[in-house]
């Protein structure tokens, strides 16, 4: 039983001698990435809390949003028929969006 022990004893102390030493992500200046939050690049400014671009605020997207949309209601659809006001939110956030965000917000209400 104790050369099973020892066995494992040196088996454990060769693995750790020989296993380099590895340096945290923030000692070595690399990107930290943590979940569901956009990754900590070292040298980089925080983002200011005005900045709304890429955000479904972004006057840029919204700008997009309404020019599709008002071509989308005036053109017929594939029935002939002019699309309803929501038919075309939906299509026109597909078409438009750039970042996550802005694609998979709730455009039009869920029922």
């Amino acid at each position: 039983m104790s050369s099973r022990r020892e066995w494992t004893r040196n088996i454990l102390t060769s693995i750790i001698a020989t296993t380099p030493l590895v340096a945290s992500a923030a000692d070595s200046g690399d990107t930290i990435w943590k979940t569901g939050k956009s990754p900590q690049i070292p040298g980089n400014k925080p983002k200011d809390k005005n900045d709304t671009k890429g955000t479904r605020k972004d006057p840029s997207f919204l700008r997009s949003i309404s020019d599709c949309k008002g071509k989308c209601e005036n053109s017929p659809g594939p029935d002939g028929l002019a699309r309803s006001s929501t038919e075309c939110l939906s299509a026109c956030q597909d078409i438009c969006c750039t970042t996550y965000e802005q694609c998979t917000f709730a455009i039009v209400p869920r029922l």
